[in-house]
């Protein structure tokens, strides 16, 4: 008996729930903790359970809109409304005593007109942008269209091109993450409280549709009428043409010197009855009766529009679904053959001229490596305003270097990051080579930093020529910038490793996403170091980044020979990698930790342990539910050992003898510890006795020089643990740290429990605390 075909509304729903289960297997294939048992005997299976780290880099990206897109609406009301108190300076350079004010003001009474109208210009762009950057991420290139097979389903053709646009409506994270922060702001300032993230998300919704309708009439317009290499070349353009409204949009919270703000001043009346002027009546109004008008309009219009597009689309589609230019193809002729023999220039190794080749032959690519990053710049400091003021470059060093790293960083990004996804399904053809894969990974690094460079250097040489006089400073952070380079190359493609799935047929399968933002965070902190004043921890920070670089590498290289291996993956084991990074989260969440603290009644010493301790304890129990979910083997153990209190003892006396010695030997501090209150001494105590020894030595001792145990004799891990140990500290203490360093890391060797060391660090604190309270 033929089981009766579904309903139109269980039709739609099916096909909705399958692009969600769909984008939920793309994005996020560790959200459950139901464990995958169906693997070979001899090694795990493959491991999708990244949630943890896609959570972490998800909410400082969800700050970042949500800030813009609050200093967009304060920004405009200050220059749109001409408010006194920060039409000078915006809302980015007033004080918050100034600012409060103007805020109570502004969620008191109903938007101005001017506001209302600059609001809705960048709802528009925001729309805009939600609807050119999913046709530009590489749907468009595909040489399978999917609606092709979707028609053959036992459901009518409306109903079908109805769910699609329903799917894409839901399914468009690009989209979401452009409008729901400014909507949900919207509704912040028009008093709505803690109902303004839904109230945002529906407004969104609604945006979003008219959105997946005029995407859809795009796709299906592009893909009736174009060749694949048509639509190859559409592509690399359309993903330019995303930029222009998404940087005018954001532009309104970068700052208030942009000439957006003019084109927002000049915004007509009769805009605010467009589809995103009413969705800004409806979250702006004060009441029921002025909510009922810009509902009902609001509801019309997008009524009229959706029908209005089916209608379109029906008529696209009247001939069927697959047009004459779909299949075509366009075939180049052959280029002749060169003599036997003419000489050829021949840059690089085999390997290397193969990627050039890759490179040149494909727009799409060569568009994004190379003129993206110029785009992006050029279109940051146009839209706001900054590219009246080239000259700051010269005038502002680390300006100079942060921008002619981030030019270096971000080639890397679209080129050695994807250096496996451009592989495709050639991939294999790597591990036939007469070289190992790592081998030709290390090739490919080395020609992308070089292309990487050709940014920055030329950057550097035409602000050199232009200086008026040498500067010491600006060649040291140009050097800096330099070096960094290089290693961002090694770390982008070791990460790209981890990111790149060679075996999905989804073309936004093949890379996930958080690891892209992992690579876009890890150039931010360096960012940050180019910007800290003092040299001793710029060139700290190059040395952690190096570590990095290098340790990352290492536990690429053990994903190597799994990659396509589809049920296979590398034991879980505890890497270098993972005490680096678990470092820089443990020093990230205590510098978040004392911020949060400093408005706060505590002491300076109390606010310090608070935030050590709670750094240190989240650091751990993270690292622990990682490890659990992994069943990662090599956890350091805490107690059990080989006599790790006499070990313990034995390494506090050496580190406190030389310590004391050390401390000798340098002139009485100014201020010393005997005046100390009684109060502050505890939290000092607990400080340097309690909370430092349990969380370092984990992440130093345990992760860090374990991982590197596992390639490298014990004298040159604990060698290494000690100095990345001794240079994250203050430089007058750095070489009895060290020594401390070596004592911790000697007796955790014999010992092979962190108790040891733990023991070890204690004592020599409380050693030297009492020395110094003494003196």
């Amino acid at each position: 008996m033929t089981p009766a075909p579904p309903t139109a509304w269980r039709a739609v729903w099916l096909l909705t729930r399958l692009r969600l289960q769909r984008l939920l297997n793309v994005s996020g294939r560790g959200f459950s903790f139901k464990k995958n048992n169906k693997s070979r005997p001899a090694t795990p299976g493959k491991r999708g359970g990244r949630w943890l780290l896609t959570a972490l880099l998800l909410l400082p990206m969800l700050f970042s809109f949500g800030s813009i897109a609050r200093h967009s609406v304060l920004n405009m009301h200050c220059l749109l409304d001409q408010v006194a108190a920060c039409q000078a300076r915006g809302s980015l350079h007033t004080g918050s005593h100034l600012l409060e004010p103007v805020i109570a003001q502004l969620m008191a009474t109903p938007f101005s007109a001017a506001l209302a109208g600059g609001l809705t210009l960048q709802l528009a762009l925001l729309w805009l942008v939600s609807v050119l950057l999913p046709l530009g991420m590489g749907e468009l290139a595909k040489p399978d269209w999917d609606l092709e097979w979707l028609v053959t389903l036992p459901i009518a053709k409306s109903t079908l091109l109805w769910a699609r646009v329903l799917e894409r409506t839901l399914v468009n994270p690009a989209g979401l993450l452009a409008l729901w922060p400014s909507t949900t702001v919207i509704a912040w300032y028009s008093g709505q409280g803690w109902f303004s993230p839904l109230s945002g998300l529906l407004a969104s919704l609604i945006l979003l549709a008219l959105a997946a309708m005029l995407r859809t009439l795009i796709d299906t317009g592009l893909r009736l009428s174009l060749n694949a290499s048509q639509l190859g070349n559409l592509q690399a353009v359309i993903s330019l043409a995303g930029l222009l409204p998404m940087y005018m949009g954001m532009s309104f919270g970068m700052g208030t010197g942009g000439f957006a703000y003019a084109w927002a001043a000049a915004m007509p009346a009769w805009s605010t009855w467009t589809p995103p002027g009413l969705l800004l009546r409806l979250l702006n109004a004060s009441d029921v009766a002025a909510l009922l008008m810009p509902a009902v309009l609001l509801l019309a219009q997008t009524v009229l529009l959706m029908l209005l597009g089916m209608a379109i689309l029906r008529r696209q589609l009247r001939q069927g679904v697959v047009g004459a230019g779909q299949r075509e193809g366009a075939r180049k002729p052959a280029p002749a053959p060169l003599p036997a023999r003419q000489w050829r220039l021949r840059i690089g190794t085999a390997i290397q001229r193969r990627e050039l080749t890759l490179l040149l032959r494909d727009r799409n690519f060569l568009v994004q490596t190379l003129l993206m990053p110029l785009l992006i710049l050029g279109g940051q400091a146009l839209f706001t305003g900054q590219a009246r003021d080239v000259h700051a470059l010269l005038e502002h060093p680390v300006l100079l270097a942060a921008t002619g790293f981030f030019l270096g960083t971000y080639v890397l990004m679209m080129s050695a990051f994807q250096t496996l996804n451009k592989e495709g399904g050639a991939l294999w053809l790597l591990y036939t080579f007469p070289i190992s894969v790592e081998q030709a990974l290390r090739q490919k690094a080395q020609l992308w930093a070089v292309l990487a460079l050709l940014y920055p250097l030329t950057l550097f040489g035409v602000a050199l020529a232009w200086l008026p006089a040498w500067s010491w400073q600006t060649a040291g952070l140009m050097l800096l910038a330099l070096a960094g380079i290089p290693l961002y190359s090694l770390i982008a493609v070791a990460l790209g490793v981890f990111a790149s799935d060679p075996l999905a047929t989804e073309t936004t399968a093949k890379v996930r996403p958080t690891y892209m933002y992992l690579y876009l965070l890890l150039t931010g902190l360096y960012l940050a170091a180019l910007a800290a004043g003092s040299l001793v921890q710029q060139l700290v920070f190059v040395v952690l980044t190096g570590a990095l670089a290098v340790a990352l590498w290492q536990k690429a290289r053990d994903s190597l020979p799994y990659l396509l291996d589809p049920a296979a993956s590398p034991p879980a084991t505890v890497a270098a990698a993972d005490g680096l990074i678990a470092a820089m989260l443990f020093f990230s969440l205590q510098t978040l930790a004392l911020i949060l603290l400093k408005s706060t009644s505590a002491t300076p010493l109390a606010q310090l342990a608070i935030a050590l301790g709670a750094a240190g304890a989240l650091t751990y129990a993270l690292l622990r539910l990682v490890y659990w979910r992994a069943r990662t083997t090599g956890v350091p153990r805490i107690g059990q050992g080989r006599q790790p209190w006499r070990r313990g003892g034995a390494g506090a006396c050496v580190a406190v003898l030389f310590g004391i010695g050390y401390a000798a030997l340098l002139p009485t501090p100014a201020a010393p510890l005997q005046g100390v209150l009684s109060w502050n001494g505890l939290w000092l105590l607990a400080v340097s006795v309690l909370a430092a020894p349990l969380c370092e030595e984990f992440i130093f001792r345990g992760l860090l020089q374990g991982g590197l145990r596992r390639s490298l004799p014990a004298w040159q891990a604990i060698g290494i643990a000690a100095a990345l140990f001794a240079i994250v500290q203050p430089p007058a203490a750095m070489l009895p740290v060290f020594v401390l360093g070596l004592c911790t890391g000697i007796a955790y060797e014999r010992s092979g429990a962190l108790l040891a060391p733990m023991l070890t660090h204690a004592l020599y604190n409380a050693a030297m605390l009492g020395y110094q309270m003494n003196r």
